[in-house]
């Protein structure tokens, strides 16, 4: 052995283990971004509703699996997609499938935003997120902004942007989810450490 590697190696044993101890809060932190990303869950949030009543997102994932929709009057692709939205709850309401249209208009528009959904007739659930509070927590960055999530609140699908075709696309991920059939409920997830 020479000087130098013996300096080294004696260097090594007289802190054990304090080389891996310098880098554990970085591999920790790098874990759990790489675990947070890989599950994908939406957070616990409380919405407040169109018609001024709160829900909790939880609840609306306890009926079923659930798309998400961020619009806004103001976005002509958001406005354009609506209708398939509609169509979506129609369809698969029956199966415990919800669609929530999140608006992201500013307080002043909320009546401009009932009008709006009462002229067109939809019959999706329409909450409220002036703050886009919400809207940040789940990174959106354009809208509109779909999220389908699974009935344990894993997002299994975004997408971005509205162009004539998109609805045929997102109707395929809907029906793939419906037909895995029932997911379990999170509080009879199990984990494995």
């Amino acid at each position: 052995m020479t000087k130098d590697t013996k300096d080294v190696h004696h260097h090594i044993d007289a802190v054990p283990g304090e080389f891996f101890m310098r880098r554990l809060p970085l591999a920790v932190l790098v874990c759990v971004i790489l675990l947070w990303s890989q599950t994908n869950q939406v957070p616990q949030v409380s919405l407040r509703m169109m018609d001024g009543k709160r829900i909790a997102l939880q609840d609306l994932l306890n009926e079923g699996p659930l798309l998400i929709d961020f619009w806004a009057l103001w976005c002509a692709p958001c406005l354009n997609a609506m209708r398939y939205l509609d169509e979506f709850q129609s369809k698969y309401g029956e199966k415990g499938f919800n669609v929530l249209a999140i608006n992201v208009d500013t307080e002043r528009s909320w009546s401009k935003v009932r009008s709006y959904v009462k002229s067109r007739g939809y019959k999706i659930k329409v909450a409220l997120d002036p703050s886009q509070d919400i809207y940040q927590r789940l990174n959106g960055n354009a809208m509109p902004y779909t999220l389908l999530i699974d009935q344990t609140g894993k997002i299994v699908y975004k997408h971005t942007g509205y162009v004539p075709g998109d609805e045929t696309t997102l109707e395929q991920e809907i029906a793939a989810l419906l037909s895995e059939g029932p997911t379990p409920s999170p509080s009879s997830k199990t984990s494995s450490n």
